[in-house]
């Protein structure tokens, strides 16, 4: 059975047309509910570059959905946001290829009410991609639900274990040893543990969601909690630091910076302990994100002083931001490798050029939808939550776009003069004490080979291993020089980027240990 297409709608709003992808959606009625899904019929009409019709065929898609209201507070309000899936004919999940983003089959449209740009969250998004971290694309579109208006939502994909999404290896309830049971995982820390019970609940506010909570063996549920805890029981020692048994054993730094950045530069009020997503690949460490939630970041919320476009967001009074965050970041090599990737994305995909423009062709784009939109939630300069100073003045969308500008703009140019102070830490230094037969290595971070000097010249010969950070070994050779015991290694090339550690033991019986970073 397919929708059948309307001709008129019925709001504040005579809505017939848009530049925009028009989403109809029909429930015969039925109330949409937090859980269960609701089943429904939806259709999508759009043409790129054209005019769309809400008379015009659905060309996009045409067919069964299921729809619950998702979120915590967002759901208080008038404009209600959803989760959907997309089914066939007899109610089984169906991929789908919406609006050009890849297939699957769960969906969310946000509804963006407390940020009346509509630009928060994919900037959030476009600040992430850009530093090399997947993360859900997002379409505009206008909404009309059972013949009424809904006005402008994002269509995102749902953060997701899957190939065309965050491809993670799949984890199945019988892999629950050795290799197998290392990934994939994802879970999230929030504080909203503490006011309803969530499913997946594995303390410290985390949240399992996959694998997920009634598909989860015992054992991955373990192990997961025991990687992580491990982890944040090392930060609160005085060898969180060292390069061997501190922090990079267990998470993939560079991730982590990744996320530090996203969170800061858009001064994200809910960072880090609201929607502070985590996952683990199979035989790999933590990585931080996908990023998630920022409608109320870029001073569009009181919470946490967000109108002031100074200070850390970790630093701020917050139970439920997990204290490693503040640690990671006083520790020198981590802040000087956040330096070096903060400075390096000004110079093109972060300048406050390229955000401006990011958020004019957002804005552009959406100037003849949102004054439909606000006719419909006419929620310029009135209080809704949480408004920072001013909110009465910004009454009209131009206002509110120049005001995510200006703070923007702000906001990284504070933390361009905080990064400038952090000083150089020679990468190649293990920063390590208190252990005997520490190899000096470089280049570190290295690519292609990496010399090691044992500082002994009588060797000449030497049993070399290198181990990955799972103390996995991946690659065993015997080394040479030419008596001064130096020796150039030449890095095996199918090893991926991330932090490694060597053995060597050389003819007098002595055994020399260091770490090195690959860059690929």
């Amino acid at each position: 059975m397919f929708l059948a297409n309307v001709q008129k709608v019925n709001s504040q709003v005579d809505f017939k047309s848009s530049n925009l992808p028009i989403i109809i959606i029909n429930t015969n009625n039925v109330t949409i509910t937090d859980e269960p899904k609701v089943n429904a019929q939806m259709g999508i009409i759009y043409k790129e570059n054209s005019i769309n019709f809400i008379t015009d065929s659905f060309n996009v898609y045409n067919g069964k959905i299921a729809i619950e209201l998702r979120g915590n507070s967002s759901q208080n309000y008038s404009k209600k946001p959803y989760n959907f899936e997309t089914r066939d004919a007899t109610g089984n999940n169906l991929d789908v290829s919406l609006l050009g983003m890849p297939a699957d089959n769960d969906w969310i449209l946000l509804a963006s009410y407390l940020d009346r740009t509509f630009i928060r969250d994919p900037l959030a998004h476009y600040i992430s991609e850009s530093l090399g971290e997947w993360t859900s694309h997002s379409r505009h579109c206008e909404v009309v639900l059972n013949g009424k208006y809904m006005g402008i939502y994002i269509l995102i994909e749902k953060i997701k274990r899957t190939k065309n999404r965050l491809n993670l290896s799949q984890l199945n309830p019988q892999d629950i040893t050795g290799e197998s049971i290392t990934g994939g995982y994802i879970y999230e820390v929030t504080g909203f543990t503490t006011y309803k019970t969530i499913p997946g609940d594995i303390g410290f506010n985390r949240v399992m969601h996959y694998p997920k909570p009634n598909e989860i063996a015992s054992q991955q549920i373990s192990y997961i909690k025991k990687y992580d805890n491990d982890f944040r029981s090392v930060m609160e020692t005085s060898l969180y630091s060292d390069i061997i048994y501190g922090y990079e054993r267990f998470i993939n730094i560079y991730s982590f910076i990744d996320e530090l950045i996203t969170q800061e530069a858009m001064r994200n009020s809910d960072a880090y302990g609201w929607s502070g997503y985590f996952h683990k690949n199979k035989s790999e460490k933590i990585s931080a994100g996908p990023v998630w939630d920022f409608d109320q970041s870029s001073g569009n919320s009181t919470y946490k002083d967000g109108a002031n476009t100074t200070e850390w967001v970790f630093n701020l009074s917050d139970a439920y931001i997990p204290a490693f965050w503040k640690k990671l970041f006083d520790e020198p090599r981590f802040k000087y490798r956040l330096k070096l990737k903060w400075e390096e994305m000004r110079i093109n995909k972060l300048s406050t050029v390229s955000i401006n423009h990011f958020i004019d062709s957002c804005a552009n784009m959406l100037d003849e939808a949102q004054k439909r939109n606000f006719t419909q939630w006419p929620t310029l300069g009135v209080f809704l939550w949480r408004e920072t100073y001013g909110y009465y003045n910004r009454n009209t969308y131009t206002k509110e776009v120049d005001y995510l500008k200006g703070y923007t703009q702000e906001r990284m140019a504070w933390i361009d003069n905080e990064l400038s102070k952090v000083a150089v830490v020679p990468l190649s230094s293990p920063l390590v004490s208190n252990r005997k037969n520490i190899l000096n290595l470089y280049p570190n971070p290295a690519s292609d080979y990496i010399i090691i000097n044992t500082g002994m010249d009588e060797m000449k010969t030497a049993s070399l291993k290198i181990y990955n950070n799972l103390g996995i070994m991946v690659q065993n050779m015997m080394i040479s020089s030419d008596g001064d015991g130096i020796f150039k290694i030449q890095i095996n090339s199918s090893l991926s980027s991330g932090l490694y550690h060597i053995l060597v033991d050389g003819n007098s019986k002595q055994t020399f240990t260091g770490s090195f970073v690959i860059e690929r």
